[in-house]
C-alpha cells in the first residue's frame, strides 16, 4: 500500500474473488467453476506481465510486411509479488476442487494465508494445506523457534548482502558490456552470476523463513544445496523447491505427466512444463530459452535413465565427478540466457568463452571477486548444514554461538548495500 494504493486494493479484490469462487467450487465440485477461477487468475497475471511482450512480438511480426507498422505499448507496471500469490491462489482452488483441503470459511484466515508478509513478494510458494492450519493455532512464544528465526535471518543476510551483492558489483559490469572483457572474465561472470543468484534467492528464502519463525510460523524450505546435484532432475528437486513442486503438481501432472502411455508425450509434457516455467520468470525470449534448455536436459536425463546403453557408458556418465560436471555445464550455460540483456549478448558471451583468442586469460577483475567465490564454499556449507540438515538449537551452546558469530562477522566485513532481490522482478 505504501507503494501503490491501487495495487493494494486490487490484491484485496483478488483475495475476495478467489475466496468466493473457492466457496462455490467447494459446494458444487463443478469443473467449470475451477476453470473460471484459474482463467481469471491467469488473465490478471498475463495482462500485467505479458501483455507488452505479446504486443512487441505482434508488432515485430507485422513489420515483416509493413516496416512502418506501430502498435504501441501499454503503460503497465508489474505489481509486487503477483507471480507468487497468483500461483498460491491457483493451487488453493485446485486443492479445494480435488478435496485435498476444505475451503476456509473465514475470509480473514484466507486473507492472512495470502498476505502473510514474509512470503508475499518473492515466496516461498506456500500451500494452503501446509500454512493455513497454523493460522488457526494460537502461537505461543518458543525460545528455540525464536532463536532459529534470528539465525535463519542472519544466515540469509550473509548470503544476500555478503556474497550475492558483493559479486553483483562485478557481474553486472561484465554482463552490461561482455565484448569489452576477455573470455576468462566472461566465464568468471557466468560463474559469479550462478553463485550470486543462488545466494540472493536462497538468502531471501532464509530471511522469509526466519521472519516467519519469529512469529511462530513455519514456511517450506526452498533450497537444498542445488549445486551439489548429480543430474538435472536432481537439480530441480533442490532448486526453488516450492516452484518445482508447484510446476510438477499443477502443470506437469495436469498435462498428463508420465501417465500418458506414450514416452514421447511424457517428454513433451516435461518440455512444455519447463518452457512455461521459464516464461513465468519473465516476459522475454531469453527466459523461454532458459526454460527450454532445462526442459531439453530433463528430457535427455529421462531418456538416458530408460535407454538400453552399454553398461560402460552408463557407469562413466553416472560417475559422480562426470555427472556433476555435466549437470553444472547445463545449469551455468542456461544462466547465461537467464542473465544476459538480450539473445545477442548471450551468444556473444558464449563466443568469448569458447573462442581461444590471444588475451583470453587476461582479467580486469579485482581480487575481491575471487575472494568472495572462495569464501562462498565454506559459507554455503555452514548455512546448509545449520539450516537445512539439522536444527542449530540442538547443537551445543558454544557451536551455535560460533556459527552465529561467524555469520555476523562475515556480514559486517563484506556487507554491500544497494541491490534489490533478483526475484522481486518476477
Amino acid at each position: 500500500m505504501s507503494w501503490s494504493n491501487a495495487f493494494g486494493f486490487m490484491l484485496l479484490v483478488v483475495i475476495a474473488a478467489n475466496w468466493l469462487l473457492a466457496s462455490k467450487i467447494s459446494k458444487t465440485k463443478h469443473r467449470p467453476w475451477l476453470v473460471f477461477a484459474c482463467v481469471l487468475n491467469l488473465a490478471l497475471l498475463c495482462y500485467f506481465k505479458y501483455m507488452n511482450f505479446f504486443l512487441e512480438n505482434l508488432e515485430y511480426a507485422a513489420r515483416l510486411k509493413d516496416p512502418d507498422f506501430e502498435i504501441g505499448l501499454l503503460n503497465v507496471i508489474l505489481p509486487l509479488g503477483i507471480s507468487f500469490y497468483i500461483f498460491e491462489l491457483i493451487s488453493y482452488q485446485v486443492d479445494v476442487y480435488q478435496g485435498k483441503i476444505e475451503h476456509e470459511k473465514n475470509i480473514v484466515v484466507f486473507g492472512i494465508f495470502v498476505l502473510f508478509f514474509p512470503h508475499l513478494i518473492a515466496g516461498p510458494i506456500c500451500r494452503a494445506g501446509q500454512f493455513m492450519p497454523q493460522i488457526h493455532i494460537l502461537q505461543k512464544f518458543d525460545g528455540a523457534r525464536f532463536y532459529n528465526g534470528i539465525y535463519y535471518f542472519i544466515a540469509g543476510l550473509a548470503l544476500k548482502c555478503g556474497i550475492a551483492d558483493g559479486l553483483a558489483t562485478f557481474v553486472n559490469v561484465i554482463f552490461k558490456s561482455p565484448g569489452s572483457y576477455s573470455g576468462l572474465d566472461n566465464l568468471m561472470a557466468v560463474l559469479g552470476f550462478g553463485v550470486q543468484i543462488l545466494c540472493d534467492f536462497w538468502g531471501y528464502s532464509l530471511m522469509a523463513l526466519g521472519a516467519a519463525l519469529l512469529f511462530g510460523y513455519v514456511l517450506p524450505y526452498n533450497f537444498n544445496n542445488p549445486y551439489g546435484s548429480l543430474s538435472i532432475k536432481d537439480f530441480w528437486r533442490r532448486w526453488h523447491i516450492t516452484l518445482s513442486n508447484w510446476l510438477r503438481d499443477y502443470l506437469y501432472i495436469a498435462l498428463g505427466g508420465s501417465r500418458t502411455g506414450a514416452e514421447w508425450k511424457t517428454q513433451r509434457n516435461l518440455l512444455l512444463t519447463m518452457l512455461l516455467g521459464g516464461l513465468w520468470h519473465g516476459a522475454s525470449w531469453n527466459f523461454i530459452i532458459w526454460g527450454g534448455l532445462h526442459g531439453s536436459a530433463l528430457v535427455t536425463n529421462r531418456w538416458f535413465d530408460n535407454a538400453k546403453l552399454p553398461a560402460t557408458i552408463k557407469s562413466i556418465l553416472r560417475c559422480p565427478p562426470v555427472a556433476w560436471l555435466l549437470t553444472m555445464l547445463v545449469v551455468f550455460l542456461a544462466w547465461i540466457f537467464f542473465r544476459a540483456a538480450s539473445f545477442s549478448d548471450a551468444i556473444l558471451i558464449i563466443g568469448r568463452i569458447v573462442t581461444p583468442i590471444e588475451g583470453w586469460s587476461l582479467t580486469k577483475l579485482a581480487p575481491l571477486f575471487f575472494e568472495l567465490l572462495v569464501i562462498y564454499l565454506p559459507l554455503q556449507w555452514l548455512v546448509h548444514k545449520t539450516t537445512y540438515q539439522f536444527d542449530v538449537t540442538n547443537s551445543t551452546a558454544w557451536r551455535a554461538a560460533l556459527g552465529f558469530a561467524t555469520l555476523m562477522i562475515f556480514t559486517c566485513i563484506y556487507y554491500v548495500d544497494g541491490n534489490d532481490f533478483i526475484y522481486f522482478q518476477f
